[in-house]
């Protein structure tokens, strides 16, 4: 049986949607140190899929071999777990389906995983397995996306301090809400989806929800708040000639009008994906396909003068950037090595230094990235 696999590739279509991650689980015990990484180590932590189980691991950035088994986490069969898309320090949130669910309409259950400790607590058993769960930065809320009765969808906010949780917005609609970012003052930031395309809303602790912007008249994916907070990215497509690009946007949030930098780029006829803020939130470094070329590297784009470095490129194919580590010397990504985001090829995990080094990431099967976090 082979996992269902929502998310591993979403990114190359222009019609389903980009913020749906893979799937569930959860059970298992600490493993033991494979090597000694230093002080202050920014370290690399992801889960390799099993059928019934997934492993997860923490891996030094620079010799991902050297790595820790955290925890083994059991859910139902094909499934596989549903992280948060940033870790909060050495916090990790994520969706799992218990064994014996059938599938999606099953609750999946939210979970919070130290991994420092491999300690695991589980904080509710009412969530969406494909809406995956958003941290605060600070890590003092979560949202997620809950089952209600009668195909009701419903955004909850967890405090993590006071371990108290509480609905905040309710969408009985024919489409559906998202949350893609939540602030350190626990204010949650969704979409809703409609005929007239990808909304952005916000909801604080109260349930008093604002009108933020029309992102897109199609679907807007792939959002990501700064480590700031004072701006969201996103992508939405746009037609070009014969074909339907997706284009990087920058919101503020601290006031002032949406910005469209895709007009900055000099690949102004390729796909643009996966965009992840750097560690200062003064950059976003993205993905581009390589059409018409065999191969492209993924780029960064500085918001202050809208220089564009490129970083160290696959010897074929294309990369999409999952984060940076916190010290900003390490990007994780998706590998591909087909010549087209619609073709994209075999996939694999690497780490790219910003000295140009190229680490793969192994394993016997799957890899989902969940984090970075650091050591000593």
């Amino acid at each position: 049986m082979t996992r269902p696999r929502l998310a591993t590739l979403i990114f190359v279509s222009v019609t389903v949607l980009g913020f749906f991650v893979i799937a569930v689980a959860v059970g298992g015990r600490p493993g033991e140190r494979a090597g000694n990484a230093g002080d202050s180590a920014p370290v690399l932590v992801f889960a390799e899929f099993g059928q019934l189980a997934d492993r997860i691991y923490s891996a030094d950035a620079d010799d991902t071999t050297r790595r820790t088994l955290v925890t083994t986490v059991e859910h139902a069969e094909g499934w596989g777990i549903n992280p948060a898309p940033a870790m909060a320090g050495a916090l990790v949130a994520f969706l799992a389906l218990p064994p014996g669910s059938r599938g999606r309409g099953a609750g999946a259950e939210l979970w919070l995983l130290d991994v420092e400790g491999g300690e695991r607590t589980r904080l509710a058993r009412d969530a969406d397995l494909f809406a995956a769960p958003v941290f605060a930065a600070g890590g003092a809320y979560l949202a997620y996306r809950a089952f209600g009765v009668d195909g009701e969808q419903r955004i909850v906010r967890y405090d993590l301090e006071r371990r108290t949780r509480r609905i905040v917005h309710r969408y009985a609609g024919e489409f559906g809400v998202i949350p893609v970012a939540t602030t350190d003052s626990g204010t949650t930031l969704f979409v809703e989806l409609s005929t007239g395309g990808t909304d952005l809303l916000s909801v604080d602790g109260d349930g008093n929800v604002d009108w933020l912007l029309h992102a897109s008249d199609e679907v807007a994916r792939d959002w990501q708040l700064s480590p700031d907070g004072s701006r969201l990215s996103y992508l939405a497509p746009e037609r070009t000639g014969e074909r339907v690009l997706q284009r990087l946007h920058v919101v503020s949030m601290t006031g002032g009008d949406a910005a469209d930098v895709s007009i900055r780029l000099a690949t102004a006829d390729s796909q643009q994906f996966a965009p992840v803020w750097d560690p200062a939130g003064g950059a976003l470094t993205f993905g581009r396909e390589p059409y018409p070329d065999a191969t492209a590297s993924a780029a960064t784009l500085s918001l202050a003068d809208g220089s564009v470095t490129a970083l160290a490129a696959p010897e074929r194919g294309f990369d999409a950037p999952l984060g940076w580590s916190p010290d900003g010397r390490y990007l994780a990504a998706r590998s591909f090595d087909g010549r087209s985001a619609f073709e994209p090829g075999a996939e694999s995990m690497v780490v790219i230094s910003v000295d140009g080094q190229r680490h793969a990431v192994t394993a016997g099967s799957e890899l989902i990235y969940i984090g970075w976090t650091t050591r000593g």
